[in-house]
């Protein structure tokens, strides 16, 4: 049989489609040099990302340092905010119940003192949105704290001065109590601001 190919001897496959030794030769070194240029190539990123890592950890180490440094401050720094808030707030809240409205809270308060029979006393008086309330206690001796506390507030009551501002003038609540074998009873008293 007569074969005719016209391919020269050299690029021919043999018949198992390999090509001849001489071409598989160089197409491994070439694989070969090809494959460590890769590997080289993915040590120096590695190397690269390495060093770029360590510059940006040693940063991030150094802000979280100087952070720590601020923490203290900035804690300071909030509870002064946090306290400024509420003192605006209540001077807001003071400002509105007084300066609006018009209210004189020192005659007020000389009404509250003259009108506190013996044996009752004030402990705390707190002004809001919606009126004045008075906390007291009251020590008799002959049982009678109740009756105390009643006229306490009709004094107040009588008073035109101190009434002029509020709506009512009631008692929110009395509790009656002991201390070292002595009888207290204490009150709690809510004077409403009238609404204009």
């Amino acid at each position: 049989m007569i074969d005719i190919n016209l391919i020269p001897a050299a690029s021919r496959k043999d018949g198992k489609g390999n090509a001849n030794s001489l071409e598989l030769n160089l197409s491994k070194d070439i694989l070969v040099g090809v494959g460590f240029g890769l590997v080289l190539i993915m040590a120096a990123c590695h190397l690269i990302l390495g060093v770029i890592w360590l510059k940006d950890a040693r940063h991030l180490s150094a802000y979280n340092a100087r952070w720590q440094e601020l923490a203290p401050d900035k804690a300071l720094l909030d509870s002064i905010k946090k306290e400024s808030g509420d003192l605006k707030k209540n001077i807001k809240m003071v400002s509105d119940m007084t300066v609006k409205k018009s209210v004189l809270w020192s005659p007020k308060f000389n009404a509250i003192s003259d009108a506190l029979p013996k044996g009752v006393w004030i402990r705390k008086m707190t002004l809001d949105k919606t009126g004045l309330t008075i906390e007291g206690s009251v020590v008799s001796k002959s049982q009678n704290e109740i009756n105390n506390v009643g006229l306490f507030l009709s004094a107040l009551k009588q008073n035109d001065g101190f009434m002029r501002d509020f709506s009512t003038l009631e008692v929110n609540s009395i509790q009656r109590g002991s201390n070292n074998a002595v009888e207290v009873t204490d009150f709690t008293v809510m004077a409403k601001i009238k609404n204009e």
